[in-house]
């Protein structure tokens, strides 16, 4: 299973590495990132609670989604995932934007790439990243919630407008309009019951087909010196003593004195800013009170240990690492695949493909070879089963082995800032692996095993949403399933991935430090591109070969060698 983080202290001789990590020190001291360490589990997250987003797991979730007394916004993220990150910024101005709406809603994130949160991820189908989920004050615990699509802010709010609108319309907040018979009287007299907090009440005009009344009160909530009703006929405003002719905002006290308020448009932000104007006046302040920075920008603190790493995998020419391919092997089998629900028929097939794969080819030590193959036995004669019952079948097969997984860092998948590279890193190499380890044991698997589990884990079981569409989409483009020979497999994997790195690069999830180039580059082998720059594929599938063979593999990052072959 994946362990709390253990430091480790790599060996590293200290006359060769002394300048690189100096160097690495001063930059990446100079890189900040909008992160902040959870207080709870010291993970980096997206989100902190200065964005007024409250990072959640398993274990929370589900007792604030059924005691918290208000609407409650969760999105359900794989910090791995590219969209993901690229929806935070929208996801933080929304978070923001509703500050004011605080007693009403509360907003949360819950990282579906930690395998604490598999349980609670597989619970509410969570199929894809990021998701939006709408929960009511009043949720039981039964049920999904009402999914959000991922889209501008400005309808993420409108959408929960209509929900919030619904769930909170008694006390205060009045959304339905004012009867045709409303006066001041009646009016301020809904307004006295016991520990009311009104002191004024604003007439809002709403025409048929808009929300503008309806966003009014959401806008002013934090004044709770005010109460917003919404006028759909103009002709109510005669009832307060007011001209019904091109009346929209007007403000009136308990005693029934009313004044026209003018706007400087029709807006509901207009609208409020009027009624803030006016309440400020009378000494009237918003509670609490409304932020007015953004989150820090918080320095991530780089260790010893990963300037080590940092400075030795840079020193190095391009090499693959066991404790990479570790840290790949474990995560999929305690989080991505665990959190499926139901596993038969096609998806099943893909579950069994790929764990043949892995049985065949792995690079684990010897307790990892039988955590493998007795998976692969147990599946064979499995037609059904769930996510649930996958992570059980797991756990008893590691039972009684050894430490399995003794990596606990990335190395060569290293980032220099908070959620790049890591596991998707980890992943492209383990499949570049597989297809070579699988070259070279032909008996054992036929060519295209590997591509086929690598598409059936794509189209199954991968918790980023944006990373499936594409290689599926890429994998139908370039007839994946033509692949008829083992080193055709490992150039088709190439090229695919070399197609990937040039459509993300210079993407906001683009490691700086780590470029997407085309790979391998003319440094590390210049036979692989011939003199007018096209490639060598015969070069190429022989430094591949070369790089992804289990001889050629480090164990750097790893505490020992012993038990593996």
């Amino acid at each position: 299973m994946i362990r709390p983080l253990k430091l480790l202290m790599l060996p590293l001789p200290l006359p060769t590495a002394t300048l690189p990590a100096i160097i690495w020190l001063l930059l990446l001291s100079a890189a900040t990132a909008t992160a902040k360490a959870d207080a709870m589990t010291g993970e980096v997250s997206l989100y902190n609670e200065a964005d007024n987003v409250i990072n959640a797991d398993t274990n929370t979730l589900l007792p604030h989604l059924r005691t918290t007394p208000k609407g409650k916004l969760v999105q359900f993220i794989n910090i791995f995932c590219g969209d993901c990150r690229r929806f935070a910024p929208t996801f933080k101005g929304v978070a923001r934007e509703l500050y004011k709406w605080r007693s009403l809603l509360s907003i949360y994130a819950v990282d579906c790439a930690q395998e604490r949160n598999v349980e609670i991820c597989r619970d509410y189908q969570i199929l894809h990243t990021p998701t939006l989920r709408y929960f009511p004050p009043a949720f039981s615990g039964d049920g999904l919630g009402i999914e959000l699509p991922t889209i501008e802010p400005k309808e993420i709010i409108d959408l929960l407008a209509g929900y919030l609108a619904k769930d909170f319309n008694t006390g205060q907040l009045h959304f339905e309009p004012l009867r045709p018979d409303s006066d001041a009287n009646a009016t301020i007299a809904e307004h006295m019951g016991p520990g009311h907090t009104e002191e004024y009440i604003a007439l809002v005009f709403q025409p048929k087909g808009s929300n503008i009344g309806r966003d009014t009160i959401f806008e002013m909530l934090p004044y709770p010196a005010v109460a917003v009703r919404i006028v759909d006929d103009a002709q109510i405003f005669a009832n307060f003593g007011l001209a019904a002719h091109d009346q929209k905002l007007a403000i009136m006290d308990l005693d029934g004195n009313i004044l026209a308020l003018k706007s400087t448009q029709e807006s509901s932000q207009a609208y409020a800013a009027s009624i803030a104007e006016y309440l400020a006046q009378m000494g009237r302040t918003p509670w609490p009170p409304l932020p007015t920075t953004r989150a820090p920008k918080t320095s991530i603190v780089r260790n010893r240990e990963k300037l080590a790493i940092l400075a030795t995998v840079r020193r190095e020419s391009p090499r693959a690492y066991r404790a990479d391919l570790e840290q790949a092997i474990d995560k999929l089998l305690h989080i991505e695949l665990p959190k499926a629900g139901l596993i038969e028929r096609d998806n099943m097939t893909a579950l069994r493909n790929i764990i043949a794969v892995l049985r065949y080819n792995n690079p684990l030590n010897k307790d990892g070879k039988l955590l493998l193959t007795g998976l692969d036995d147990s599946l064979l004669s499995i037609s059904r089963l769930t996510g649930n019952e996958f992570e059980d079948l797991v756990k008893s097969k590691q039972k009684g082995l050894g430490n399995v997984f003794k990596a606990k860092r990335d190395i060569g998948c290293i980032s220099t800032r908070p959620f790049l590279r890591g596991f998707t890193c980890s992943l492209w190499t383990l499949f570049h692996y597989l297809t070579v380890a699988a070259a070279r044991q032909p008996n054992k698997l036929k060519a295209g095993s590997v591509l086929s589990a690598v598409h059936g884990f794509a189209k199954y079981f991968f918790g980023c949403s944006d990373c499936a569409h594409h290689f599926l989409a890429m994998a139908e483009r370039k007839h994946i399933e033509l692949v008829a020979d083992h080193d055709a497999e490992i150039l088709w994997l190439w090229e695919a991935h070399n197609e990937v790195n040039s459509r993300v690069a210079g993407d906001t999830t683009e490691d700086p430090e780590f470029p997407k180039i085309q790979f391998p580059s003319m440094t590390a082998c210049p036979a692989c591109r011939n003199e007018n720059s096209q490639w060598n594929r015969t070069e190429v599938l022989r430094y591949l070969k070369n790089l992804y063979d289990t001889k050629s593999l480090s164990f750097y990052g790893l505490p020992t060698s012993r038990g593996y072959e």
